[in-house]
């Protein structure tokens, strides 16, 4: 023992690439020990080993070195292993590990180490935005909404088009519970899809599965892709437990350019007189019931406004200055908040690894009395409990609670009120004061006529504060994933994997209206409301079985062969119940279904079980380690389809080429060529199948029952989709370099549908198969490091794709589906022969193709139908470019998203023009001369006629004017969308401490909309998740930019 003591020493060095450039993590261990280090970040070691000992030097991509410890100073430079670089490994579906190398379709990872830079982000899907070529993510502006990802365009006309999310190869449900009222832009709140409750701190990687080939094994839901979640599990680290500490705190303000800029020249009114009620009075009084800013010009004479007639205000019986408002509804934002702190445990031995992770969030949005708390608990435990059995475990818990979600759509939204039907002499400030000296009263702006004791009520808009903090609603959820799984090594060879998962979740919904409201439409109530209360529950419930052999075997020398046959059981079970009170409430401020003024009425209850039993097989089968075969098929048995049509299988078949082992060019790394067909499927919903009678009130005490209006289809079959991809992945100069290059195409084919019938069959519409949607597109990835010195390096990441749809046949031999309709008399829809989305209103009339101006009023001819396809929701091309630099100790990324192409329509602008509200209503003397507008005359010549009647209501601008075509914009962006600063603090610094390390970060999120066309509003603002509520932007609330900072321990 003596001896071995002596024979100790100290050794240092540096590691370093072939080009000289130090190598950081590089891990140095004493060969046949489990004592071991790591390189800094100048590529130095420091670790002690006796001289007759051999240190083992291995980093990812390199060579490992094996070097006997007989000095003091050993420095190591690591050459680039290319059959390591090939054999990275990826998860796949069903959450089968595989090396990519050996994948025959498009696949793209997403580090979890990059999706940190979304600053104030509590939905782990905004952070895909931009990070991935064909994957399309379309944020709202909603507090706590909802996120589209779309990969590779629509696939079904009427369906759903959103990614499938998956857990460690477990389906979550993505869903949301927003109503039709809000997707069709007429109110309600966006609670958000429920893909929020994935608890970011546990995120290993994200690896998206595009195409078909990619999903097929998930069968009946796998058309539109799988964003793919691996969670992160214990590390072994000299036997010790692993603590990591972080917390962030972020603020968020608004982004002006997506908020109105208003006019400061006209007061309330729809035209030049129209301002007061008794205009020759001295001091006149203004006709508060206007909600437009059209009126007359500011003049600064006192008048008498609206808070000159409630004795809560400082101004009560006292004129105030005819004059724009000193504080405008911008001030109505507050600074937003975020603040997220966790704690993670790490542990792990040679048979066991064990990871701990706790998140607690608590947000404030812009908006008054608006906050989102959200608690998240997981864990995830692996265990050798033999040799050949090894069981795994993982559990999350989130426990979410939002009062104050933002109203979305056109029906008792502030935005709405703001962006649409305002006063620019009112003041923000006033409202605030007065709602607080009322003691929460409905003290509003917009009197019925403040001349009369009974006109002291709301003509159409409350007062803004009393409706954020007594006509609120609030949302609880509570939701439970976990999974356990055995898995048996039978072989060498050949495993057994069975697995059970779990994911269920309860939520409530709550919404109030206060007594002393406007009128409007609430709840159940078939009439409008003043007051009222309104509850949805909420219970989901899916249940998956598995069961999987997995084979990998090596044979004749050359050959090898990997696959999984394998069988699921999947149980979905939903109840929900949505409830009102009717005829408003007895007591206010109580608010509980049994404070109704009336009987409730029937309350809208569904409840489902829909089970698929599948089947799978697949196999790969590799040549040379350069030549890979794939197939596989997947067979289904629905439910919720009839007996003896509810059975299809799903073929996939793959192959490629590594040319780079062909041609063994010293500069190529990694070459391969792919191609690949598949089939896959968009399975019915529950309870289209048969025809149920609902509930209606009752007649002479006895109770009513109806058929709704769609029919029910006994024989449906499930949607779709044939694909066919082909792709080119090459990496390059020492990995300095590197191409994914995919192009696509699928059709989607027995689209299911609700098409319209004879009114003479009883129903107005039926569910039926047909129509045929067709996406092709092309997908490019670069990757590069064009700089890489010794302490300096620039990494760069660029996304690009297209995607052109079609819509190629539609059921029944009909030219048009309408998809949605909105409010300004505009559509969505699938037209023959055009692009998924086509948005449809009424346009100008063309000569010559410029617009033809009637030549005896100046004003723009219009068509008389609304059946002219003035847009498209679908975008020409996205993109992103991710930069990093890094220098010693400090790095700089930020993220460029962007889009070319596809139209919104903005509802604000159709009215706001008209009420006179925005600046352009105000350039000039317009308003009173009336404006010269450009097209020609129904001759062809150039127009020279000015509007007539200027100065009155929507004359020149505006929803009266002009057609819905001129409220259609492109809705192209180009946004920094993340920049994160971190530095990392040297080792040395916490010598002697129990921290190990330690990082500073500063972040920011949506910082600069570089470039928009949609005035006044995002164009990525929308109503909800949902293929159907693109493409309509309507008081919408303004983007938020987010800047924080971060900071993480480990111990």
């Amino acid at each position: 023992m003596h001896l071995v003591a002596a024979q100790e020493k100290k050794i240092t060095g540096t590691v370093s690439d072939n080009a000289g450039i130090p190598l950081p993590g590089v891990s140095v261990l004493v060969k046949g020990t489990k004592l071991g280090t790591q390189t800094d970040f100048d590529g130095k070691y420091t670790i002690k080993a006796n001289t007759n000992q051999i240190l083992v030097f291995s980093y990812v991509g390199m060579k490992t070195q094996e070097v006997l410890a007989n000095s003091s100073l050993i420095n190591v430079k690591l050459t680039d292993n290319a059959t390591e670089l090939e054999g990275v490994v990826v998860t796949t579906a069903m959450g089968v590990k595989r090396e990519k190398k050996s994948l025959g379709y498009a696949t793209q990872q997403i580090s979890g180490k990059d999706l940190d830079g979304g600053a104030g982000n509590a939905n782990v899907a905004n952070l895909l935005s931009g990070k991935a070529a064909g994957v399309e993510v379309s944020r709202n502006t909603n507090f706590g909404g909802s996120t589209n990802v779309v990969i590779r365009g629509n696939k079904s006309l009427t369906g759903n088009n959103q990614a499938l999310w998956v857990i460690d190869g477990v389906p979550v449900d993505n869903s949301n519970s927003n109503t039709t009222t809000q997707t069709s832009g007429r109110g309600g709140y966006d609670y958000g899809n429920n893909v929020s409750d994935i608890n970011q701190e546990d995120i290993e990687s994200i690896n998206i599965l595009k195409g078909a080939a990619a999903t097929a094994l998930y069968g009946s839901r796998a058309a539109n892709g799988v964003v793919m979640v691996t969670t992160k599990k214990g590390k072994k680290e000299d036997k010790k437990v692993g603590f990591t500490f972080s917390s962030s705190f972020t603020v968020g303000t608004v982004d002006k350019s997506t908020f109105p800029k208003y006019q400061t020249k006209y007061g309330s009114g729809y035209g030049i007189g129209s301002s007061f009620l008794d205009a020759e009075s001295p001091i006149p009084t203004v006709d508060t019931s206007n909600d437009a800013s059209y009126g007359d010009a500011f003049t600064g004479q006192p008048v008498y406004q609206w808070d000159a007639f409630t004795p809560y205000s400082k101004n009560y019986g006292q004129a105030t200055p005819w004059s724009a408002a000193k504080n405008g509804p911008v001030t109505f934002f507050k600074t937003a908040q975020t603040n997220v702190n966790s704690l993670s445990l790490e542990k792990a031995t040679e048979r066991s690894s064990l990871s701990l992770s706790y998140v607690n969030t608590l947000q404030s949005g812009i908006l008054p009395n608006s906050e989102l708390k959200k608690n998240q608990l997981s864990a995830r435990f692996s265990q050798k409990v033999t040799d050949k059995l090894t069981a795994n475990a993982y559990a999350a818990v989130t426990l979410q609670s939002t009062v104050g979600r933002n109203s979305t759509g056109y029906n008792d939204n502030i935005l709405g009120n703001f962006r649409q039907w305002w006063q620019t002499n009112t003041d923000l400030k006033e409202l605030q004061n007065v709602y607080k000296a009322s003691g929460g009263q409905n003290v509003t702006w917009n009197w019925a006529d403040p001349t009369s004791a009974e006109g002291l009520v709301p003509a159409y808009w409350d007062n803004p504060y009393f409706t954020r903090y007594q006509n609120y609603s609030s949302d609880n959820r509570t939701r439970l994933f976990s999974y356990a799984s055995l898995d048996y090594k039978i072989t060498d060879w050949l495993s057994a994997l069975g697995r059970v998962s779990l994911d269920t979740y309860k939520e409530l919904q709550e919404e109030r209206r206060a007594v002393g409201s406007i009128a409007s439409g609430f709840g159940l109530s078939p009439v409008d409301e003043t007051s009222g209360y309104q509850r949805f529950d909420n219970n989901f419930q899916e249940i998956n079985y598995d069961f999987m052999l997995n084979f990998n075997k090596k044979f004749a020398e050359h050959f090898s062969l990997t696959g999984i046959l394998g069988a699921n059981v999947r149980r979905n079970d939903k109840e929900s119940v949505l409830s009102s009170t009717i005829g408003g409430l007895v007591t206010p401020g109580i608010y509980a279904l049994s404070n109704s003024r009336y009987a409730l009425p029937f309350p809208t209850e569904a409840k489902y079980t829909k089970q698929v039993n599948g089947i799978y097989a697949q196999a790969s089968l590799g040549y040379k380690d350069t030549y890979f075969l794939d197939a596989s098929v997947r067979r289904d048995e629905s439910s919720t389809l009839p007996n003896g049509n509810n059975s299809y299988v799903y073929p996939a078949v793959s192959g490629s080429i590594l040319f780079s082992n062909l041609m063994k060019a010293e500069w190529l790394n990694l070459g391969k060529f792919r191609m690949n067909y598949a089939e896959v499927g968009n399975d019915a919903d529950a309870l289209q199948l048969t025809n149920t009678y609902t509930r209606s009130s009752n007649f002479n005490n006895e109770p009513m029952y109806t058929l709704p209006n769609l029919n029910k289809n006994p024989n449906l079959k499930p949607e779709r989709t044939k694909s066919f991809e082909v792709g080119l992945e090459t990496s390059m100069l020492n990995r300095r370099l590197g191409f994914d290059v995919t192009y696509y195409k699928t059709n989607s084919v027995d689209q299911i549908v609700s098409a319209a019938v004879s009114s003479a069959s009883g129903f107005t519409n039926a569910w039926v198969n047909g129509g045929d949607i067709e996406n092709k597109g092309l997908e490019i990835q670069i990757m590069g490091t064009p700089i890489k010195t010794k302490d300096f390096s620039w990494d760069i990441i660029v996304n690009w794709s297209n995607n052109r749809s079609k819509v190629v046949s539609l059921p029944g031999g009909i030219e048009n589906l309408q998809l949605a309709s909105f409010q300004g008399g505009v559509t969505t829809n699938a037209t023959l022969n055009e692009a998924y989305g086509s948005i449809k209103g009424t346009d100008y009339v063309y000569t010559n193709g410029q617009p033809t101006i009637d030549q005896k009023t100046g004003k723009y001819m219009i068509t008389t139908t609304s059946d002219n396809t003035i847009g498209n929701i679908t975008p020409d091309w996205i993109g992103g470019v991710r930069n990093k630099f890094t220098y010693k100790n400090v790095s700089l990324g930020f993220l460029i998203d962007t889009q070319k192409g596809g139209d919104i329509f903005s509802l604000d602008m159709y009215y706001g023009l008209a009420t006179g509200l925005y600046k352009e209503t105000a350039v000039g003397t317009i308003r009173e001369t009336g404006v010269l507008n450009a097209g020609v005359a129904p001759d062809g010549t150039p127009n020279k006629v000015v509007s007539q009647n200027p100065g009155t209501y929507s004359n020149n601008y505006g929803y009266l004017a002009e057609p819905a075509k001129a409220f259609v914009y492109d809705a192209s962006y180009i946004k920094l969308r993340e920049v994160s600063i971190s530095y990392n603090f040297p080792k040395s610094m916490f010598q002697g401490t129990f921290v190990n390390s330690a990082t500073f970060s500063l972040l920011g999120s949506n910082l600069w909309i570089i470039s928009k066309n949609l005035p006044y509003a995002d164009p990525e603002s929308g109503l909800s998740s949902g293929n159907n509520s693109r493409g309509y932007s309507v008081g919408s609330l303004p983007t938020t930019r987010d800047i924080g900072f971060n900071l993480t321990f480990k111990f």
